[in-house]
């Protein structure tokens, strides 16, 4: 389940006897657990990899799908006769041979450092060769609201900017501010200083985050936060700070922190004699990645309408950006996705054996759709929805979307979409007397899913998961975790809600619904409702696929196919950047966005809910 910047997901138990008998359903299914289950163990094996989106493994987890889908005998509803729809995700930062940082002191002494050891490369650097005066400023952080601003009158321009983690007084009653506020973050003390033309800049570990050996942020951990720098970003470790700090007769690193923590003031100096030596060489890749689609036609009056019954099958693979693993150790092992979402991966390949079975079916076309990406932001999902939908969207009745339901506990369970259609609540009540789920329904047809590409192209859709649990987005996220008899009866709830949606006689109409809670209790940014029509997009903007009729976006004037490339007079290159400045500004408050349109460029005044 997809982790952008600041939004989240979700996942899930129960049991397989209910009060309802199928015949159908028991013959062509004979044994769904089993099956399930050896579906399940081959996805999150060793062999997939984690399903990361730059491993082989995911491709032998498409290679899977697709062989499955062929020998139940669905039609290739991808391209060219395939299973396979590709498109390309802007791929994360790759380290090159050369990545060197010298120190040369007033007296002109060189030191070269060890990478790995006395310092790193950060995974949002950029690549860079230069030779530049030292400035040390603080934590780099800007914060109006306390009147606090390390960067207030400094000169940095084409200067090496060494900068402290955090804020100050982390991890202490002392704390400016919580360590949450989004200025405090990497990506935000960049942005801020990007604007200053830092020749390149350097973070250091403050007294919160030193533990007991000073530990190097790895490369890995930002992969791709950064796309727009140009210049160099490393992470050293306090000793060669502490070292000029000392020859310059000045306190150390921990007294400079704890004065302006004690102080609330800043305290930037530049560190005269002093001059850094780097070069950095970091490329970028674009990741061919693909859906997989499988066809099953209709027959009847409904044939020419479609419904698509999807997940995704990508997950982090050796811990990609989004992984919660607690240790430096733990976020380099696969995580196996088990639940995330190999569990809805597997429920969309047992509702494809059941429904291939069936002879004679009447109703509408059925597309079983396995969507890549999605942890990096809905990607595969967005693609079909909003570049090339390959069956088309008008005709297109309904979704259905699985996502992390495999941990079934009390039988408890999240339905989204409740309120995407006027007859789809009492659609689900209806059903549900028959399986007795204690159900949360949430009427939104947005949120943090694939089925939000698909409603916000004006298509009700049905979202179940299972909720949240300590194996999220972990390599703890294992086989071994699933509630087998659990998925299979939302496998047969599934199989009931699909027949109904492939067969109803009316298509369902589609309704508008509010905004999409946030799970997990995360704090949201402020919303100007609209959909990106990419989060793909390299350093161009981000692309407006679609706005809310009546919402701020539509409402300032912005348009499908426009660019947001500033926001309140920062820039934004990326879907990073723009959930960063937007998580500083406030509901109700007026800001100006810039935004490029065809070759003009405007200013729109917007006003976020």
């Amino acid at each position: 389940m997809m982790r952008l910047a600041a939004w989240i997901r979700t996942g899930a138990v129960a049991i397989l006897g209910v009060g309802f008998a199928s015949t159908l359903m028991a013959d062509s299914s004979p044994d769904p657990i089993s099956l399930m289950k050896k579906d399940l163990t081959y996805l999150a094996g060793d062999e997939c990899e984690g399903r990361g989106v730059e491993t082989q493994g995911i491709n032998k987890a498409a290679d899977y799908i697709a062989a499955k889908f062929k020998d139940l005998g669905l039609k290739p509803g991808g391209v060219d006769g395939t299973y396979f729809q590709p498109f390309p995700i802007a791929g994360n930062t790759v380290l090159g041979k050369t990545n060197t940082l010298t120190v040369r002191s007033p007296k002109g002494e060189t030191t070269e450092l060890k990478r790995g050891t006395d310092f790193e490369v950060m995974g949002l650097s950029g690549s860079g060769k230069l030779n530049a005066d030292v400035v040390l400023a603080g934590f780099g952080i800007t914060l109006p609201e306390s009147k606090y601003d390390d960067l207030a009158g400094l000169d940095v321009a084409g200067k090496v900017v060494l900068v402290l983690r955090k804020v100050p007084g982390a991890g202490t009653d002392k704390a400016l501010v919580d360590n949450g506020n989004p200025a405090a973050s990497f990506v935000a003390k960049l942005q801020a200083l990007a604007e200053k033309k830092p020749a390149a800049v350097i973070f250091v570990n403050d007294l919160s985050s030193i533990d007991k050996n000073d530990p190097l942020v790895p490369f890995n951990t930002l992969l791709g936060a950064g796309r727009s720098l140009n210049f160099p970003v490393l992470f050293l470790k306090r000793a060669t700070v502490d070292q000029m700090l000392k020859s310059l007769g000045k306190p150390d690193l921990k007294q400079y922190e704890t004065q302006i923590t004690e102080s609330k003031k800043p305290n930037s100096l530049a560190l005269t004699g002093w001059k850094l030596g780097i070069e950095t060489e970091v490329t970028r890749q674009d990741i061919q990645a693909k859906n997989i689609l499988g066809v099953l036609e209709g027959s009847g009056p409904l044939k020419d309408q479609t419904i698509i019954i999807g997940a995704h099958y990508d997950h982090l693979g050796y811990g990609e950006r989004g992984s919660l693993a607690r240790s430096a150790e733990d976020r380099k092992k696969i995580h196996y996705g088990a639940d995330d979402n190999g569990s809805g991966t597997t429920t969309v390949l047992e509702l494809a054996r059941r429904f291939a079975g069936m002879k004679d079916r009447q109703g509408r076309r059925i597309v079983f759709m396995l969507f890549s990406g999605e942890e990096r932001g809905l990607l595969g999902s967005a693609y079909y929805c909003q570049k090339q939908p390959l069956f088309p969207l008008e005709s297109t009745a309904s979704m259905l979307n699985l996502d992390m339901v495999g941990r079934l506990r009390d039988d408890k369970i999240q339905v989204w979409g409740t309120g995407s259609s006027p007859g789809f609540d009492s659609l689900f009540e209806k059903l549900n007397k028959d399986f007795g789920f204690k159900a949360q329904k949430i009427p939104s047809g947005g949120g943090p899913s694939d089925h939000a590409s698909f409603n916000g192209k004006n298509i009700p859709v049905f979202f179940l998961f299972t909720d949240l649990h300590d194996q999220y987005h972990r390599p703890t996220d294992t086989v071994d975790t699933i509630n087998f008899e659990g998925m299979a009866k939302i496998a047969n709830f599934s199989e009931r809600l699909a027949t109904e949606l492939a067969t109803m006689p009316e298509r369902p109409v589609f309704a508008k619904t509010g905004s999409a809670p946030r799970p997990g209790g995360r704090p949201s940014v402020p919303s100007i409702k609209f959909a990106p029509g990419s989060y793909a997009e390299d350093d161009k903007g981000v692309l407006v696929g679609d706005v809310r009729e009546g919402g701020p976006a539509a409402k300032a004037g912005l348009k499908g196919g426009d660019f947001i490339v500033g926001i309140a007079g920062k820039p934004v290159k990326n879907m990073e950047d723009y959930m960063t400045v937007m998580a500083t500004q406030k509901a109700g408050k007026e800001v100006e966005f810039t935004v490029q349109r065809d070759k003009k460029t405007l200013k729109l005044k917007v006003t976020p809910e």
